[in-house]
């Protein structure tokens, strides 16, 4: 084989490996979330396409099929951008081996074109059967992990830990209370970002943990029933916050009930107390009657009065059963993170501070705290994405009175649930927006059904960008919702 030929195989390859890596990274090497992703369209796409076709058909003539990833490899080299992961010990490993593993059948297969327009083709295969392969020794390093944070977290005596849960918002609430707490305490930990799995969790103890550390605020996530119970017996939480409960990864627990059932594993867990979010319909169908509540539609045990919502903060009375109350004004987008900042403030006052104190740490609250901010006309909410998330931040828009633009995805891991909520999104689309555009097909349909000529399709960054340079004016103002392309935010 020429050398020219053999560099854009190779080229291509890499760009491929990559891919594949980045993919199973993203789906936190979870089977079930990966094999939903190839229910939506997007993940159909990898395979229903031409050029992937074209190389199968291709096997007949495998000197076509050969050149056809060379003309790949140069649009590559053009292009010169790959997806890639993010370069963690197991992902380098595991670039390495494959690397290899293709270098190897390189040298094997280099004079046959059919063979290297195979292996091309059954790249993607390949990759997923040698992340399963490593699968069992993953798991054995993982237990090891988790064992000896477990047993490290035993010995911090004097850590009281606050654990956090739910389908939303929990977030926000970690890092409202962290802000809270360190106003007064010295040494006070959270989780890293959305780091809220048991390796995550694991790490962090192990890593950043000190025998002086007096508070731990610990974000929860979890993906199967008895998951939030695993993270629990890791971290040992004494306080619970459950923060609400939808369908979100519906597709991977099987159903709401399951759902339900592994978010309340904290609540069923903690020793000293627990408090829930007494607004969300879930949870108060199922919440026990020795949990504190909190709500900003009803007197609980913490509540709101005299909500105000500007387009830049938030503000509110916090009412507690005990007649205390104090007014707050937060720098947080939109209604919905009173709730947040009450599950918040209740539990900084169980654990020793007054309401005056409070309102020193909840002025260190920034808007990126809640995951949403706002720059200009537009408002960043890409950080995560769900069905409770859309709806609030689009109730948001309304405080602005010129056109008013959302630009989103489909929402994923729904399961059967997934129609259902995509017209409710869409009903809201037409009751406040002037125009959203989708930027993934899987639910259009259901979309325009309700959100009728006000929802468009379009993909391409370029072409969204054009679009929302029509929308610059004062009160006009444009919502970036959920996983948009990185190019429309950094713009």
């Amino acid at each position: 084989m020429k050398i020219p030929i053999a560099i854009l195989w190779g080229i291509v390859q890499l760009k491929t490996s990559l891919f594949w890596l980045y993919l199973w990274q993203l789906k936190n090497y979870h089977t079930g979330r990966f094999i939903d992703h190839f229910r939506t369209k997007k993940g159909k796409s990898i395979f229903i396409n031409p050029l992937y076709l074209l190389k199968i058909l291709f096997l007949f003539i495998p000197f076509l099929g050969l050149a056809l990833i060379a003309f790949e490899g140069i649009y590559n080299i053009l292009k010169g951008k790959f997806i890639k992961p993010v370069f963690t010990k197991k992902i380098i490993f595991l670039f390495f081996f494959t690397i290899s593993l293709f270098a190897i059948l390189f040298l094997k297969f280099k004079d046959s074109y059919f063979d290297l327009l195979l292996i091309n083709i059954l790249t993607p295969f390949v990759i997923s059967f040698i992340v399963l392969l490593f699968q069992p020794l993953t798991v054995l390093l993982r237990s090891l992990i988790l064992l000896k944070a477990k047993n490290k977290r035993k010995k911090l005596k004097n850590l009281k830990v606050i654990g956090i849960t739910g389908s939303y918002g929990k977030s926000g609430t970690k890092e409202f209370l962290y802000e809270i707490l360190a106003s007064k305490y010295k040494n006070v930990k959270k989780t890293k970002d959305n780091e809220n799995s048991e390796m995550g969790i694991s790490k962090f103890i192990l890593n950043t943990l000190s025998e002086k550390d007096e508070f731990f605020v610990c974000e929860m996530g979890a993906y199967n029933k008895g998951g939030i119970k695993l993270l629990c017996n890791i971290a040992d939480p004494q306080i619970g916050i459950l923060t609400g409960i939808n369908n979100q990864h519906l597709s991977t627990f099987g159903s709401q009930e399951n759902i339900v059932k592994t978010k309340f594993e904290l609540v069923e867990y903690v020793k000293d107390f627990s408090i829930v979010n007494w607004d969300n319909f879930l949870i108060k169908k199922y919440a026990p009657k020795k949990t504190f509540k909190y709500s900003y539609l009803e007197k609980q045990d913490i509540y709101a009065e005299n909500i105000k919502v500007f387009k830049e903060h938030i503000e509110f009375d916090a009412c507690l059963k005990t007649k205390e109350r104090q007014t707050f004004k937060v720098n947080v987008l939109g209604r919905q993170n009173i709730s947040n900042l009450l599950g918040a403030i209740f539990v900084a006052h169980k654990l020793g501070m007054n309401l005056k104190e409070i309102t020193k740490g909840v002025g260190n609250i920034k808007q990126g705290h809640a995951g949403m901010t706002l720059e200009n006309n537009v408002i960043d909410a890409t950080y995560s994405g769900n069905a409770n998330g859309v709806i609030a931040h689009l109730n948001f828009l309304k405080l602005w009175k010129g056109k008013r633009v959302i630009v989103m995805p489909c929402l994923i891991e729904l399961q059967k649930e997934s129609k259902r909520i995509h017209k409710e999104i869409g009903e809201k689309i037409y009751e406040v927006c002037d125009l959203a555009i989708i930027t993934t097909p899987d639910y259009l349909e259901e979309l325009k059904e309700k959100g009728k000529e006000k929802i468009i399709y379009e993909k391409n960054p370029d072409k969204i960008l054009e679009i929302l340079k029509k929308y610059n004016h004062k009160e006009d103002i444009i919502l970036l919702e959920s996983r948009v392309p990185s190019k429309i935010i950094k713009k």
